[in-house]
């Protein structure tokens, strides 16, 4: 089935809906994925935003993929989750990220390579990383195919991704895991370019977002929306709640 027959889906985590950081960052991208809904986005950051609004307050457990059964797909996080422990988390810092990281190399040219992202603390990132090595590894055989974005020349010369592609439906999997919070992905590659964003975000959201104790105690599936004014975003369809 093509895309048009079957919405993708992604295993992520975000900040507690209604919480200060999220309405923070919701405000920062523009777009609400729990409430399905746009929301007045802060002009900085409006016009180097890309994609990343299409999600909303998200980090990436698992990214992109077309499940082959939804319900089994869910039912299976579920299982995996059940032993995992709630713990909190804060970002630490507003940061550029490498796109098409390889290496601490971007695949693609020069001119889209970074992102602008939220960075977790170390002892969170370890945490994640576990979580996302048990999750990758456990769900290949509910995976449909390679998914457009990671089908691509730029991966396939580069043999190390293309084979973590063709075995985990994506680039940034285990050893290429980073976790992050993307608040920006247009971005024009320049550190002066950067540097300017990253001081207005410290100026104008630091103080209420980082730093600060966030719960993690549940995963989220989110899903794609196929058709209507929100062709292409991205909509919370489950949570999945961690050990209790």
């Amino acid at each position: 089935m093509d895309k048009q027959q079957k919405p993708r889906i992604g295993i992520y985590g975000s900040a507690p809906k209604d919480s200060e950081v999220f309405n923070k960052i919701t405000l920062i991208l523009g777009y609400d994925p729990f409430r399905v809904k746009e929301i007045e986005q802060d002009q900085m950051i409006a016009p180097v935003c890309g994609r990343a609004k299409t999600f909303g307050a998200h980090f990436t457990i698992y990214d992109i993929f077309t499940p082959t059964d939804l319900e089994k797909q869910i039912d299976r996080v579920r299982q995996i989750t059940a032993n995992i422990e709630p713990f909190d988390f804060t970002f630490s810092r507003f940061a550029g990220y490498v796109r098409g990281d390889y290496q601490r190399k971007s695949v693609y040219d020069d001119k889209s390579k970074t992102v602008l992202a939220l960075d977790f603390d170390n002892e969170s990132v370890e945490k994640f990383g576990q979580i996302h090595k048990k999750i990758t590894t456990c769900i290949q055989d509910l995976r449909e195919k390679i998914e457009p974005e990671f089908d691509k020349e730029i991966f396939r010369n580069v043999p190390e991704l293309w084979q973590l592609i063709q075995k985990y439906g994506a680039p940034y999997v285990l050893e290429n895991y980073e976790p992050h919070l993307t608040l920006a992905s247009k971005l024009d590659g320049s550190n002066v370019t950067l540097a300017k964003l990253i001081n207005y975000l410290n100026d104008n959201y630091g103080k209420e977002m980082l730093n600060k104790k966030i719960p993690f105690d549940r995963i989220y599936i989110f899903q794609e929306i196929l058709g209507g004014k929100f062709d292409g975003y991205f909509e919370v369809i489950d949570e999945i709640f961690l050990a209790k």
